[in-house]
């Protein structure tokens, strides 16, 4: 099999028959060409794509004998159902990742990865991740009965760790974040391995764009679509899929890329905005996100990401920790999905987007939802708290959501009623009671528009927030 790759660096193109991510000429980064007409054939009559095989036409070709699959792709992109309403946002579709075989849009990757290993007759793979590629490795390739080893760094998701022990495979912990775990992958003493490392394995992008074309087969073109960052790796996929439909005549104009990172940890989009001080801020040790499975220091994607979404007009936001939680909660409540933090991200980004008119009321929008509340625990803790409302638990909990909700809305101010829309399950006389107790200490303020109480949160409320929220998660 041979690779023809362009490297984003130098433009030079080349092939191999080797796995490459890096240019011989500048070392630059490249990715795997696809083949226009290619594009244009496959979707030349309209298909419902029910597998992740069903676009093995534009995926580097594996014979029939090597194929891996446990029924990984064709996942939903579902209509919002009540979001939408309150955001008043029409167009407004989740792409459900958490129904792949391991709960994550990674599964895609494993499928690809593994498959291709099996045509090399390796038996031993290694990836290096922050768990569910890790975990996605794991799966894949106990079913071929083949030697994986994950390397990951200590802060990992406690249940994709528990899933790489449940599949068999070796665990080498290295360092505190995953950037770590990447250098030890690519040692020498691993080269007899099949190389699973999302960031040396171009193969991965190749693999997840295929969920643009899914979404495209499902709703559509569309107007945008907001993607949690990382390495910047998912985005550059996304886009990367978007972008060969285009050139394919499928679609007249790339969707807009919204990348969206914790603003504990936001490398991307700090580099976006040029913040020169906190780009030359290392993490600090003891450093906590409990959006681990984005949490990385170096972006091995980022400056191709970035070009993604200039190229797109797209653009770059941060996410306060307290809010990426009562997203995750909102999500739930309110479409049945159930996402971890780094999911949730994605509403929480749409909901500040929305408040500050950066998306309009008529726009198709696509959040990625990437993987399942049920690997990480700060969900789950934080979700639990709701069934303590006979005690301080549930009172916290709820003053934390509608702290949360003021605080997005910091621009223009929030009513009452709305805030009761978007939390549901609470009265409106409840809602208005946490409302006065807020402001009887300073934390909010109201502001009286025409017929309307508006309230905006203090700078008093902003410190107790972050407070709150880390106090209802010991409780």
């Amino acid at each position: 099999m041979s690779f023809s790759y362009h490297c984003y660096n130098c433009d030079n193109q080349f092939n191999s028959s080797q796995v490459s991510y890096s240019c011989p000429k500048c070392e630059g980064l490249v990715l795997i060409e696809t083949i226009t007409e290619i594009v244009k054939k496959l979707f030349s009559k309209k298909f419902q794509p029910d597998s992740f095989w069903d676009f093995r036409a534009i995926l580097p070709k594996i014979d029939d004998q090597f194929i891996v699959s446990l029924g990984e792709g064709g996942t939903p992109c579902r209509r919002s159902k009540r979001l939408g309403k309150i955001w008043n946002i029409d167009g407004l579709y989740f792409k459900d990742e958490t129904q792949n075989p391991t709960n994550s849009f990674k599964d895609r990757a494993a499928a690809l990865l593994v498959s291709h290993a099996q045509s090399l007759k390796k038996n031993k793979i290694i990836c290096a991740s922050n768990g569910n590629q890790g975990a996605s490795i794991a799966a894949y390739a106990s079913l071929e009965g083949m030697e994986c080893t994950n390397i990951i760094p200590k802060k990992i998701d406690v249940g994709k760790k528990a899933q790489m022990i449940a599949y068999n495979s070796k665990i080498i912990e290295n360092g505190d974040y995953v950037d770590e775990a990447i250098e030890e992958a690519i040692k020498s003493k691993y080269k007899e391995y099949y190389q699973a490392t999302p960031e040396f394995n171009p193969l991965t992008i190749e693999a997840q764009k295929t969920i643009s074309y899914e979404i495209f087969q499902q709703v559509g073109p569309i107007e945008g679509i907001i993607v949690p960052m990382g390495s910047g790796g998912l985005l550059l996929s996304i886009w990367k899929g978007f972008k060969e439909l285009r050139e394919g005549g499928i679609i007249k104009s790339l969707p807009k890329m919204i990348g969206v990172q914790s603003q504990a940890s936001s490398p991307i989009v700090n580099q976006m905005e040029q913040i020169e001080e906190i780009l030359n801020k290392p993490i600090k040790k003891g450093f906590n996100s409990y959006a681990l499975g984005i949490l990385v220091k170096k972006p091995f994607y980022q400056d191709l990401a970035l070009k993604a979404i200039k190229y797109s007009n797209g653009m770059a936001i941060s996410i306060p920790e307290n809010i990426m939680l009562t997203s995750a909660e909102e999500l739930a409540s309110n479409e049945g999905i159930f996402a971890e933090p780094a999911s949730a991200l994605t509403v929480g980004a749409l909901n500040i987007l929305r408040e500050e008119n950066k998306i309009r009321t008529n726009e198709k929008i696509v959040c990625m939802i990437t993987g399942s509340g049920l690997k990480t625990p700060h969900v789950l803790e934080a979700l639990s708290s709701r069934a303590k409302t006979a005690g301080l638990g549930g009172i916290l909990s709820t003053k934390l959501k509608i702290l949360s909700q003021i605080s997005i809305s910091h621009k223009n101010g929030i009513y009452g009623k709305k805030i009761g829309e978007i939390l549901g399950g609470i009265s409106l006389a409840a809602v208005y009671q946490h409302l006065k107790e807020l402001e009887e200490r300073e934390l909010i303020k109201r502001q009286k528009k025409g017929k309307s109480v508006y309230y905006r949160i203090t700078e008093k409320g902003k410190k107790v927030l972050e407070a709150l929220e880390t106090l209802i998660t010991l409780l």
